[in-house]
């Protein structure tokens, strides 16, 4: 009975997962009406494009961050800057509690890390591509604390909800 019920939890948070990643790909990738126009609807040149990558590009750690905060703090724009702030940080708290639970390698932090930055940096690149948003290293760091979260504010309910010998 435990074995079938094991097998039905990891069912259902594999489902959860699919429609969690479902999701993000329609919020920062595909077209949709909360996003401006992409690739994918046509248009796009070389010269925009690349002017585009220039202009958006963000390799500087921290600059995105600290520029947000900073305006935060003069009172400009503070709902929206927030929202680039907390959006990025709880957007992926639910890889940190998806990935360890479908997949026992992912529960050491080490490969988390490799897994989710590889993840992010592709994340970041399909944007550049589908100009649905830049490359910002900001993104990344912020994701990447926020799948964090997940993992380290989980990570006990996952160790003690999954049976080791049905595991993966």
């Amino acid at each position: 009975m435990r074995n079938k019920k094991t097998a039905l939890s990891k069912r259902i948070v594999l489902d959860l997962f699919v429609l969690y990643v479902l999701i993000m790909l329609f919020l920062l990738v595909f077209p949709n009406n909360y996003r401006g126009q992409n690739v994918f609807v046509g248009g796009l040149t070389w010269e925009r494009w690349s002017a585009r990558v220039v202009r958006d590009f963000n390799l500087v750690p921290f600059r995105g961050i600290l520029e947000q905060i900073g305006l935060i703090i003069a009172g400009q724009d503070i709902a929206r800057n927030l929202i680039y702030l907390l959006g990025n940080l709880v957007g992926l708290v639910p890889l940190g509690f998806f990935l360890p639970m479908l997949f026992s390698r992912q529960r050491r932090l080490k490969v988390f890390l490799i897994t989710v930055v590889l993840a992010l940096i592709g994340l970041e690149l399909l944007q550049v591509m589908t100009m649905r948003g830049s490359f910002d290293i900001d993104d990344i760091i912020l994701n990447t604390v926020g799948a964090c979260l997940g993992f380290w504010i989980l990570r006990k309910p996952v160790r003690s909800s999954v049976d080791p010998e049905t595991d993966e």
